[in-house]
């Protein structure tokens, strides 16, 4: 069958479903990818996972790009996919696993073929035009036709040998990276990997809003915002009647959206009332890169970054001079100055998140 639109679904998530394939493992072949492409499906994916999700456990994601040459892999865009692996991998180590290798010998691999498996057991296959890119699947035109599950493995454990993992020490010895302007990066101006502070903000901003760290009531919660993470921990109680606390992170935090911040259509909101979760948005920082963010909680009453929120923790008290997992108290926004951080929104969803 040949796929012709709509491709996203089909190819990238519902072989994993648990009612249907229950796949768990996805071999990528892919001339070019970006990290846009990467963050929003492993994501996705693991929103929807564990308790009433759709998704099971263990989903390992291995990538192969096979372009290189003419400034399709910059240091830029390499020092931004391992940042986004390290995220998404960080995000629960059990439950989403993520590998990229490029290839660095012989010639260059413009081939797009998918492979889903589960557990070792080749199960489909899939290949075509459409590159592991947001461009190919939510923008050109583009087709995939199901092929065999054992062939598309196959052919990508072939391409092995020709190439080095992105984490590799040795890599720079071997791939030769270049630095390149914006205008010569083959991708989408949109690509998380073209997005920097300093070029968005020499743009006119559509928007901008202040929204503050503190609560409604002007100081800092002591379990909520910035401190999120810290807070009693939950658990469950065991078949031998002993309580288990769930792991938590003490730099949780979240952007508390108060009623007197809030500006409708500032921020992407759900499409449709029931959807599980606010879609996307990237956030564009001075110093730590590019988060992926979004409207949470009940009412949207909170901001956080979609990967972990303790990512935000984290480069908030980077900001502050305050130690990782160290409670955030007013006296440190009083230090710092400031207890608001800015947002601005440019085309497509991107922010810059300036603090």
């Amino acid at each position: 069958m040949l796929l012709t639109g709509n491709l996203e679904r089909p190819v990238l998530y519902d072989p994993a479903r648990t009612d249907g394939d229950d796949c768990n493992r996805l071999k990528i072949v892919t001339g070019f990818t970006d990290c846009d492409m990467i963050s929003q499906h492993l994501i996705q994916l693991h929103s929807e996972q564990g308790r009433g999700g759709i998704y099971g456990s263990n989903i390992e994601i291995d990538i192969i790009l096979g372009m290189y040459k003419n400034a399709n892999l910059t240091r830029q865009k390499h020092a931004n996919i391992m940042q986004t692996l390290k995220r998404i991998n960080a995000i629960s180590p059990d439950h989403i696993k993520t590998t990229c290798r490029y290839v660095y010998r012989n010639q260059e691999v413009h081939s797009k073929v998918y492979a889903w498996l589960r557990g070792d057991e080749p199960v489909l296959g899939f290949a075509g035009s459409a590159n592991y890119t947001i461009n190919a699947f939510r923008v050109n035109r583009e087709s995939l036709a199901d092929c065999s599950g054992r062939e598309a493995k196959d052919y990508f454990d072939s391409l092995l040998c020709d190439t080095i993992d992105c984490f590799d020490k040795d890599l720079q010895n071997k791939l030769i990276l270049p630095d390149a302007a914006e205008d010569d990066i083959e991708v989408s101006p949109d690509n998380i990997e073209n997005l920097t502070y300093a070029g968005l903000m020499r743009r006119t901003p559509l928007d901008t809003l202040e929204v503050s760290w503190l609560g409604e009531d002007g100081h800092v919660g002591t379990s909520s915002g910035p401190n999120w993470g810290i807070r009693k921990a939950k658990g469950y109680t065991d078949k031998n009647g002993k309580f288990v606390k769930y792991g938590r992170d003490p730099n949780q935090a979240y952007i508390p959206y108060n009623r007197r911040d809030q500006k409708p259509g500032f921020f992407p909101d759900r499409i449709n009332p029931d959807d599980r979760n606010c879609p996307l948005f990237k956030a564009v920082t001075k110093d730590e890169g590019t988060f992926y963010m979004r409207m949470a909680q009940d009412n949207n009453k909170a901001i956080h970054t979609a990967e972990s929120n303790a990512l935000l923790g984290k480069w908030l008290r980077h900001r502050l001079g305050v130690p990782e997992g160290a409670p955030v108290t007013d006296e440190d926004f009083e230090r710092y100055g400031k207890s608001k951080v800015t947002f601005y929104k440019f085309a497509d969803d991107v922010f810059v998140m300036d603090f």
